[in-house]
């Protein structure tokens, strides 16, 4: 068996990619663990420093898998405590692409995208949002749930972590075999 180079896990279907973007050092091998328990391999992440929150560190990694893998993943890993990540799938013939984004002040947040990396909002969420606007001030209760449906507040507390990771390394999908 080859091993692969880290920030690659071998496989093939929906193309995923999970930015892991502040762990405490002592997680790291739990999260490696819990990456590669859900992977069905051996998962070692290139770890560089996370220069936006001391005494943290970060990795991304590519994980192609089965429809679903974001969700198992995020399940997974959410259980860690004061870990930080995004995760995104690519769309397939099971569903649409979406992303997910944790963090442990706010929990979890999950969205469904667009092609082009945008937030989908579905008519479903935009008629509930609706239906709770009749109960309180409408401009408070409609903007408020706009940007809950968005992420707003997950994108507010990641992006400065985001920006510090701009120089990381790349990870690129190989397959080998």
């Amino acid at each position: 068996m080859v091993a692969n180079p880290p920030g690659v896990i071998a496989g093939a279907a929906v193309p995923c990619r999970l930015t892991v973007l502040s762990c405490p050092p002592a997680l790291c091998p739990h999260l490696e663990f819990a990456l590669s328990a859900e992977v069905g391999q051996p998962v070692a992440l290139r770890w560089t420093v996370q220069s936006a929150e001391p005494n943290t560190l970060m990795a991304t990694v590519d994980i192609p898998g089965p429809a679903g893998i974001a969700g198992r993943v995020t399940s997974r890993l959410r259980r860690l405590g004061p870990v930080r990540f995004e995760i995104t799938e690519s769309a397939s013939e099971q569903g649409d692409a979406e992303r997910y984004a944790y963090t442990p002040d706010l929990g979890l947040f999950r969205t469904a995208m667009s092609a082009s990396g945008e937030a989908v909002v579905s008519e479903g969420q935009l008629r509930a949002l609706l239906m709770s606007s009749h109960e309180v001030p409408a401009g408070a209760t409609l903007a408020h749930g706009i940007e809950r449906l968005l992420g707003t507040a997950w994108d507010a507390e990641l992006e400065p972590l985001r920006r510090s990771g701009a120089d990381a390394p790349v990870s690129w999908l190989r397959r080998t075999g």
